[in-house]
């Protein structure tokens, strides 16, 4: 008895045809693990308190474009112009591993509940609250040193300036914290991002060794 095969059309296009559709399945594989661990990172974030702080994250996949390859990458990174991305890289890092910061200039200004914002959202900082309600006063307590405003509570909530025109109204002026200086500040840890890390290191070879199985 004998048998025989015989490999009809062109064994180049099947090879072909093998690489391309891999090579979709392992891009496409590649950018949901991105995303995932995008998401999983900002999950911890939230967990943590600190969800908005999630938003800064981003991923991409490459070649990107609608593009495939054989040999795809795709990162998870913190979002934003080189500058601003390290600022961020920076605060995800100390509540990461924990810190201790100090401020080049000395002292770091801490808003209490009291201080404004201003129009994006943030606290004001030392300078723009005495430009607003005039100069600050400062007390010593210990090591920190204590800033007071002297304000008058505004008709429809928050503090105006305390104007020798509203005093005659007989609205009472008050000296309200706005901020303590320290020397230094301690942030705690409270992520542990590297733990999503790790589980990823194991994940992923296994969805590549499963699209390679399949394919």
């Amino acid at each position: 008895m004998r048998a025989s095969v015989t490999i009809t059309g062109s064994l180049e296009d099947a090879f072909n045809e093998w690489t391309e559709g891999t090579a979709r399945r392992l891009t496409d594989v590649t950018e949901q693990a991105a995303s995932t661990m995008r998401d999983e990172l900002r999950a911890a974030m939230s967990t943590a308190g600190l969800g908005k702080l999630g938003r800064a994250l981003g991923h991409a996949g490459y070649p990107g474009g609608g593009n495939y390859s054989i040999h795809p990458a795709a990162e998870v990174f913190v979002r934003g112009r080189a500058a601003s991305a390290a600022k961020w890289e920076g605060v995800i890092d100390a509540f990461n591993d924990g810190a201790t910061i100090r401020s080049k200039r000395g002292w770091l200004a801490i808003p209490t509940k009291n201080c404004p914002k201003g129009s994006r959202g943030r606290f004001l900082t030392p300078d723009q609250v005495a430009e607003r309600f005039g100069p600050l006063r400062s007390i010593a307590a210990g090591k920190s040193v204590l800033l007071f405003a002297d304000v008058i509570a505004g008709k429809s909530g928050g503090v105006r300036k305390a104007t020798a025109g509203r005093i005659a109204q007989g609205r009472e002026s008050k000296l309200t914290l706005m901020f303590v200086l320290v020397k230094d500040a301690t942030i705690r840890k409270r992520l542990d991002l590297d733990a999503v890390i790790r589980q990823w290191e194991t994940r992923f070879p296994a969805m590549i060794a499963d699209v390679l199985k399949d394919g």
